[in-house]
Parts: structure tokens; sequence; C-alpha cells
């Protein structure tokens, strides 16, 4: 059972982009949403005018898991690919304001230069502070990261499923407490 786990869990890496915040960027001339970028010239640019994930927001499971766990004590930690240190910027100012008293400041949202070096950064991690990989929960929203994090014995959950499981309007204990 999932509840069983989470009361061990002392340390969190989640994903940033679609899963700590559901990404919603603008165009500042039309004011409608964007997907995204064809070149990176173009996404650079718009990351040096605008901050980028301004209008951006915690998925209220994902919110709620996070307090939860952080309220047990477990260290959070944001895990992104960034291109520049505006996207950095600006995605840590906006999990700040969404996740207040978790996310402090920037050594809480660890960026790297390849989503495929994830699993690595946790393993290091674990390694630097003595945690067992059981005792750390990864979120992501790509299945290839969740199954190599699995495999290396991390309790690891797309975002999918634990934006389901977490949606519930319930006091935070009830989400670690819960048989």
């Amino acid at each position: 059972m999932v509840n069983k786990h989470l009361r061990n869990i002392k340390a969190v890496f989640a994903d940033v982009d679609n899963t700590l915040l559901c990404i919603k960027i603008h165009n500042p001339e039309s004011g409608k949403r964007m997907v995204g970028f064809p070149e990176y010239k173009e996404w650079l640019k718009y990351n040096v005018f605008y901050d980028a994930y301004s209008d951006s927001h915690a998925p209220r499971g994902m919110f709620n898991l996070i307090n939860a766990l952080h309220d047990n004590g477990a260290k959070i930690y944001g895990l992104t690919e960034c291109s520049n240190s505006f996207e950095y910027n600006s995605k840590c100012k906006r999990l700040i304001e969404c996740y207040p008293n978790i996310f402090n400041h920037h050594d809480d949202l660890i960026s790297i230069d390849d989503r495929h070096k994830k699993v690595l950064v946790m393993e290091m991690i674990c390694e630097r502070d003595g945690l067992k990989p059981s005792e750390v929960m990864f979120i992501d929203d790509s299945y290839s990261e969740v199954m190599e994090a699995f495999s290396k014995g991390f309790f690891s959950m797309h975002t999918t499923e634990a934006m389901e499981r977490f949606y519930i309007e319930a006091k935070f204990a009830d989400i670690i407490d819960e048989s």
C-alpha cells in the first residue's frame, strides 16, 4: 500500500514541468496560450523578456502530496532540465510562490542539463546524505525516467498516478496515515 511507503520517505525528487507546476505560457501580444517554441532562440528570448512560469500553478493533487510529505519530515527537491538561467530563476520563483515554506531558496531546485541524468543525481544525493533508495520518492511525467528510477529501488510514481491518488480534499496527515 502506498501510504505505508509514504511514512518512510525522507526525500522527494519531483520533476517541475507538468509535475510540480502546471505550465501555462501566454503570448504577450495576444494573451493566448502558447504550447511551446519551435527554436531555442525564441524560448531564450521569451525567458529574457518575460517571467516564463509566472502563470503556472501547483496542481491540487501534487500540492497535497508534497505538503503531506514535507509535514512528515521529507526533504523536497525540484529536479528539472533547464536550458538557461532565466528559465531556472522563473521556475524557482514560481515554486517558492506555489509551495510556501517548502521551496525556500535555490538549493531546493536542482537543474540538470539532460533529463536522463535525474536518477544519477538522486543516487549521488542519496550517497551524500546516507539515504537508501527505498527512502526516496521520485515523481516525473516521463515513464522512462520513472521506470529507470524504479529499477534502481526508488519509490517511483508517474505524475498522473500521483495526481489521481492525491487529489482528494483531505487533511495532509490523512494522505500519510490512511491504510
